[in-house]
């Protein structure tokens, strides 16, 4: 169930980066196809996942095998060209600090970089609990906004069989104006909680998604306080 709630939330991101794409105009059509021609390669990994996940499929691949150490200094690609040492995440347009001996950082097309959490001990429903960001610059987005963006959100998650967007509102994040788009869902007969954080500075965007089965959810919001607390926006 970890692998494939990480997958989903950055299945998510695809669908709203193709639709946000989508939307632009041909001046920037260019552009917005060498994004998603990245990202589209996370669809196969949801769908493979949701194939041969089972109840037992959990301890096959635990947080910690991919666990980088807050000393590694590690990029994750085009997408966001950001480093993480010293438990700090940084990337051109936004920083935030992670403890590296509670979350795992992942490899994962369509997003800037994905964290699992690392520290569930013998409680299996932790390793739900997922945190990732993906960023957009100006030049790609084309005078989309945060608004539009939040919009294609709801519509792709509104638009997914067993999903729900249960609250949507406008907030402030790290100092900027921002919208909260909050979704439940089921994997495996368990619901889950997925957050949305959309903002934007400068015309730039940064979404991060973070969520987990309900019961870690409820285990983890001050693990998710710590860090959404720590972002701050360049």
């Amino acid at each position: 169930m970890k692998k494939l709630l990480a997958s989903l939330m950055a299945l998510s991101m695809v669908f709203a980066v193709t639709g946000c794409s989508e939307s632009s105009d041909s001046s920037s059509e260019s552009k917005a196809e060498a994004k998603t021609t990245t990202t589209t390669t996370a669809a196969p990994a949801v769908e493979s996942k949701a194939d041969t996940t089972t109840t037992t499929a959990a301890p096959e691949e635990s947080a910690a095998d991919t666990t980088t150490s807050a000393d590694d200094t590690t990029s994750t690609g085009d997408e966001a060209k950001g480093t993480y040492e010293n438990d700090v995440y940084t990337s051109d347009l936004y920083t935030f600090k992670i403890d590296s001996k509670k979350w795992a950082m992942q490899e994962s097309a369509g997003v800037d970089v994905m964290f699992t959490y690392a520290d569930a001990g013998d409680d299996a429903e932790l390793e739900s609990a997922s945190i990732n960001v993906i960023s957009m610059s100006n030049d790609l987005l084309n005078g989309l906004t945060a608004s539009d963006y939040a919009d294609q959100i709801k519509q792709t998650y509104n638009s997914m069989d067993g999903y729900t967007v249960t609250n949507d509102k406008e907030d402030k994040f790290a100092g900027k104006d921002a919208y909260i788009v909050d979704v439940t869902g089921e994997i495996d007969s368990q619901k889950v909680l997925l957050n949305q954080i959309i903002t934007s500075d400068n015309g730039n965007l940064v979404v991060i998604t973070y969520g987990a089965s309900e019961n870690a959810y409820s285990k983890l919001s001050d693990e998710f306080k710590t860090v959404l607390d720590s972002f701050e926006l360049k």
